[in-house]
């Protein structure tokens, strides 16, 4: 187990604190909607269209003018910008005072959240061993699912201890709680930018700068490989958020389980799979990292081996083995995830690692949280009706599995094959 969460460079658990915290500011706004939407008078559409739709542009359109600045600046310190901006966004939402505001504030917190994961990853790219990226991405990516986790659990307490109004210092009137902890979250973000810059970055005025490699020509000469890469990994990350939107209403659905007892049940499910997952993610890849794609073999064994599972999770009429299949599919698409943040970076040369993951996390963002969770639903009103919600949530998923394990078996020859130029280009 220590070996399990020990990473080769210690500076890969700061990058997991940050993304933690990244992914607890995100997801505050969910766990205290119903009182923003009392308190600044928002319709369900527009408490929708400032809380998803507003970061979900501005983090996508933020991340493709972030990939040049990852390969160019100093990545440290463009983390600590970008965390700066989000404290800033949280201190909005907590003051916020009408629709407008709390839409500012939303923006304002996916411009500074998106240039994290690139620079983290090409960070943690560098500094591990190549046989240790797969480890250093999988701890980096179980603080988002630990952040998740603790927004909902942690916040949910403070909310529970608080009162509705909250004496503050300073402040003539009592201020509301919701208020009150999105300016705490702000907090802890200033810790992890006072660390951040006391790093150096390598490879940015040092002994060993990056070779330099233009990136439309390497991307036109590699472009099968990162199709293959990108559309199987796009298929895991709709399923995931697909899964994530929809898991706690068909458990209230299918199995008429109370909205409370279902979100603890899939909370629980996602906090003890998602991580287990990951880090076996890491491990297998680093010890299979063969190939012109690397971990492209077992990007397609998840993809082919968690479709039955998503298929028990929506069919399945027992909860026991629901919830079985649900936690395994969980840990499956675990794997999936790591293993193409990963395998991106390893077949990435050093130079161009942010202009290439930049763009597809914006990508993958826009595909998982706009496109497949407005798809079940559509597919819920419009085929299946409400009963059928679990064959609605099938059928976006299958559409995804079945995309991914198409361009994985159209790109057989880069899963056996090894590149020596692609081995010395990419450190």
């Amino acid at each position: 187990m220590r070996a399990l969460l020990t990473p080769a460079w210690p500076g890969v658990w700061l990058l997991a604190g940050a993304h933690f915290l990244a992914f607890a500011d995100r997801f505050i706004a969910a766990l205290v909607a119903p009182a923003i939407k009392a308190d600044l008078g928002l319709s369900d559409f527009e408490l929708g269209l400032a809380q998803g739709t507003a970061f979900v542009v501005a983090f996508a359109a933020a991340s493709l003018m972030a990939g040049p600045l990852v390969d160019r600046v100093h990545r440290p310190r463009l983390m600590a910008a970008g965390i700066l901006v989000w404290s800033l966004a949280s201190l909005t939402c907590g003051l916020a005072t009408d629709l407008a505001e709390f839409v500012l504030a939303r923006l304002l917190l996916g411009l500074g959240q998106a240039v994290l994961t690139p620079a983290a990853l090409a960070l943690i790219a560098a500094r591990q061993p190549r046989d240790r990226i797969g480890h250093g991405v999988s701890l980096y990516t179980a603080g988002a699912v630990l952040g998740r986790g603790t927004a909902l659990v942690l916040g949910g307490g403070l909310l529970a201890l608080l009162p509705a109004m909250v004496p503050v210092m300073g402040v003539p009137a009592p201020v509301a709680a919701w208020r009150v902890l999105f300016v705490l979250s702000a907090v802890p973000n200033i810790v992890v930018v006072a660390l951040l810059l006391r790093w150096e970055d390598p490879g940015r005025g040092g002994s060993r700068p990056p070779k330099p490699v233009r990136v439309g020509p390497w991307l036109a000469r590699h472009a099968g490989r990162y199709g293959a890469m990108i559309v199987a990994g796009g298929a895991v990350t709709l399923v995931v958020q697909t899964t994530n939107a929809w898991a706690v209403t068909l458990l209230v659905r299918h199995f008429g389980l109370p909205l409370s007892s279902a979100g603890m049940l899939f909370g629980a499910v996602v906090v003890l799979a998602a991580p287990l997952g990951q880090f076996a993610g890491g491990r297998l890849l680093d010890r299979r990292t063969r190939g012109d794609l690397p971990g492209g073999r077992l990007l397609l064994g998840v993809l082919v081996g968690t479709l039955p599972l998503s298929a028990a999770v929506c069919l399945a009429d027992n909860l026991a083995l629901a919830t079985a299949a649900l936690a395994a599919l969980v840990f499956g698409l675990g794997i999936g995830s790591v293993t193409t943040l990963a395998g991106l970076q390893i077949m990435t040369p050093r130079s161009l690692r942010g202009r290439v993951t930049a763009p597809f996390m914006a990508g993958i963002t826009l595909a998982g949280f706009g496109l497949g969770p407005p798809l079940v639903g559509l597919m819920a009103d419009r085929v299946f009706g409400e009963a059928g919600l679990g064959r609605a949530l099938l059928a976006t998923s299958g559409l995804a599995y079945v995309t991914g394990i198409v361009a994985l078996l159209l790109s057989a020859r880069y899963l056996t094959t090894h590149t020596t130029e692609r081995a010395r280009t990419a450190r």
